[in-house]
């Protein structure tokens, strides 16, 4: 379903990504306490305000953080700054980690199956997506959602939501974490939630309690845990999914 896949590409330029200064194992969750309409976020153990950028745009907010450096140059690059900047989107932002994974996953492919000499960098994957070969600016618009998905609006089981790519669907769910690397402690009463982003491959994925979001099995989509949650910009809602997410979801269908 994703675009951007062919082998055929023949550049041969090298990968050069900034990685910024980031606790690259951090985890955000949302916490509500004694029902208090206050939200922050927590990054590193600290609570952060997550009204802090309600003056800026969405774009202006990823232009600012260097995590987002690459993510920025491809967002230029497929022309999608006024999407990113609609009012009331909500849009799952990649690291400079998912797209050097991207990078790196499409080298091996292309040596497998190309030549063993190729490499897919950067500059290749801008020039896809400026020229929107094989629709890899078109697949940027699955992380759009034109809807502001705040944590009031999520449940634990998920909702289906029609991305800005013309018909694919994806779920985002605000699911109850079990696991103690998400930050559940079974002697503390209250249990964390975490937010999920999965891609349907198709939009027939049964969803219900028995089949959330973060079990979606990889012939029908893939699920990624984000690990920001809920930043308000002057324009709608960032989710920064994790470090280990894969740009376009890449590789990660199975049959």
């Amino acid at each position: 379903k994703i675009k951007g896949m062919s082998t055929k590409d023949t550049s041969y330029t090298r990968m050069t990504i900034k990685i910024a200064g980031f606790i690259a194992g951090s985890l955000v969750l949302l916490f509500f306490i004694n029902g208090c309409k206050k939200q922050n976020y927590i990054i590193g153990g600290t609570p952060t305000n997550v009204n802090q950028y309600e003056n800026i745009t969405t774009y202006e907010y990823l232009q600012n953080n260097p995590i987002f450096d690459t993510l920025v140059q491809l967002i230029n690059a497929a022309g999608l700054e006024g999407a990113v900047n609609a009012q009331g989107t909500t849009f799952f932002a990649s690291t400079n980690y998912s797209v050097f994974q991207y990078l790196n996953l499409k080298t091996i492919y292309l040596q497998n199956t190309v030549n063993q000499n190729e490499q897919f960098g950067l500059d290749s994957l801008l020039y896809y997506v400026k020229n929107n070969i094989n629709g890899t600016a078109d697949s940027l618009e699955m992380y759009l959602i034109n809807q502001p998905l705040t944590y009031n609006v999520l449940t634990n089981i998920g909702a289906k939501y029609s991305t800005e790519l013309q018909g694919d669907t994806a779920i985002v769910s605000y699911q109850f974490a079990t696991s103690t690397s998400l930050g559940y402690n079974p002697i503390v009463s209250t249990v964390p939630q975490v937010v999920y982003y999965a891609y349907l491959w198709t939009p027939n994925y049964p969803l219900s309690s028995d089949s959330t979001a973060s079990m979606i099995p990889g012939n029908e989509g893939f699920n990624e845990l984000v690990q920001t949650s809920g930043i308000y910009t002057k324009n709608g809602v960032v989710e920064v999914l994790t470090n280990q997410n894969v740009l376009f979801g890449f590789g990660q269908q199975t049959n």
